[in-house]
């Protein structure tokens, strides 16, 4: 199975105290069926934005800039005109769901639909009847 991975499963190992489910299921997942789109770098870089400094500060930048895009590569999706095309649908189907997904879901679940991947996430509410298949590592046994 190919999967997407929101930003609170890539870094969830980065935790003090990270969820063993998680963990075993980054470990147990092939490599090679991992994703991540550079929606998700944005995330990640606003978040160690707002840490104070110091040294995990310093260890998550380091982790975000440079870590991620070598373990990725070619599987570090862009956002594209079809990507932007599928999130103005993937947006309207949200609202019509009842949900007010944030912009970033937006572009994540409209990413997973264009490369036909799964998403892993916590946030299963945000893409359930989105058109992407929803997965919980926080969940899975």
């Amino acid at each position: 199975m190919r999967i997407l991975l929101d930003t609170n499963v890539i870094s969830e190992p980065q935790k003090p105290l990270p969820s063993a489910a998680v963990e075993r299921f980054l470990r147990d997942t092939p490599e090679e069926g991992l994703f991540l789109s550079i929606i998700t770098i944005a995330e990640l870089y606003r978040g160690v934005a707002l840490m104070t400094e110091g040294r995990r500060r310093t260890r998550l930048s380091e982790w975000v800039a440079a870590e991620l895009p070598e373990r990725f590569g070619d599987r570090l999706l862009p956002i594209t005109t079809s990507i932007a095309a599928l999130w103005g649908d993937v947006m309207a189907q949200s609202r019509r769901n009842g949900l007010n997904i944030s912009i970033m879901d937006g572009f994540l679940a409209a990413t997973a639909a264009a490369h036909s991947l799964a998403i892993a996430t916590r946030n299963v509410r945000h893409f359930t009847g989105l058109g992407v298949t929803v997965i919980d590592p926080w969940a899975e046994i």
